[in-house]
């Protein structure tokens, strides 16, 4: 069967890995940080990050005493590093979980996603995308979509070369590695915000910031049903 574009993330993580490197750097994304501290997401609500990569943000939250929360990512490889970066710690806040395809038994209060969104090149992944986030959303609650971007430039990858090999820099140890290309689509703001309203969710706030580990401008929208 022939993999989906997206799947390639899978094959960038066990690039990585085998060259005994991480892909991400730890530092936390400081405007989840402060979307819970604004809108009063407590200790005892439940949050669900989509998309956790190497768990930066799950792990920092956990640390805080927010331990209501479950980290989700489609690579099977990168949710075994974040158990390894943890002495599996945190065994039960981490779960592999293609959101395409599949979904989770519980509603959660605060859901966010920190540059996942761009990896998807067709609309109807990226409207699968915000179905998730919708069906496994309260009503009363409210999430944060991280997306690479300054608001104007576009951009998209070709979807053909999702598995092609090319030459990257790691961003924690400088040096030069060879991993798969994956995917990349980049929306302007107006783009952005239409894609969200066609889901049916209201737009609370709708900003850039400068303050996203290994971006340096992404758009951000707060949402709700």
């Amino acid at each position: 069967m022939k993999k989906e574009y997206y799947e390639a993330y899978e094959d960038r993580y066990k690039d990585v890995y085998n060259n005994n490197m991480l892909w991400e750097i730890k530092d936390f994304s400081k405007d989840v940080v402060k979307v819970i501290e604004d809108y009063n997401i407590t200790k005892n609500n439940s949050i669900l990050e989509v998309g956790c990569g190497e768990g930066r943000d799950t792990i920092h939250l956990l640390n805080m005493g927010y331990h209501n929360i479950l980290g989700i990512d489609y690579s099977k490889t990168v949710i075994a590093k974040c158990n390894e970066q943890t002495n599996n710690k945190y065994v039960n806040n981490f779960k592999s979980l293609d959101i395409m395809k599949d979904k989770l038994n519980k509603k959660y209060d605060f859901i966010y996603s920190v540059a996942v969104i761009h990896m998807f090149l067709k609309e109807e992944h990226r409207n699968l995308f915000y179905k998730f986030i919708y069906e496994h959303l309260n009503d009363n609650g409210i999430a944060l979509v991280i997306s690479m971007g300054d608001g104007t430039s576009t951009y998209k990858s070709n979807i053909d070369d999702a598995f092609k090999k090319v030459v990257r820099k790691n961003i924690n140890t400088n040096k030069e590695i060879m991993v798969t290309s994956t995917s990349c689509n980049i929306v302007d703001f107006a783009t952005f915000k239409e894609e969200i309203i066609r889901n049916d969710f209201k737009i609370i706030k709708c900003y850039i910031s400068s303050d996203i580990p290994n971006f340096d401008k992404c758009i951000c929208a707060i949402i709700s049903k």
